[in-house]
């Protein structure tokens, strides 16, 4: 799954179903600064955490609770390699290009 910065601002979270890749895509170089920035701190190179609450709102899916348990085992399952931090509820990405 991936979180998609489109040109025009709006993010979105698109592949929803694949529990086995998370990453930031940009349309437009750039963008990530700024429209993450109510969702998102900086972290390393390339990197941001997220604030998975709200990435479970951009998948329009908070009421599957299938899906939802699927995101959260997905979370504890990378926490041990540093993609995840289960106390402070953020999920750590790159951003790539699209």
């Amino acid at each position: 799954m991936y979180l998609l910065i489109a040109a025009s601002g709006q993010l979105s979270l698109e592949d929803s179903d694949n529990m086995r890749a998370f990453s930031i895509i940009e349309e437009e170089s750039g963008l990530a600064a700024t429209r993450l920035a109510t969702i998102a701190t900086p972290a390393e190179e390339q990197h941001y955490w997220l604030d998975a609450d709200a990435v479970v709102e951009l998948s329009g899916r908070k009421d599957d609770q299938q899906w939802v348990e699927g995101f959260w085992d997905m979370l504890a399952k990378v926490e041990a390699y540093g993609y995840s931090d289960m106390e402070k509820n953020r999920v750590k990405a790159h951003v790539d290009l699209a």
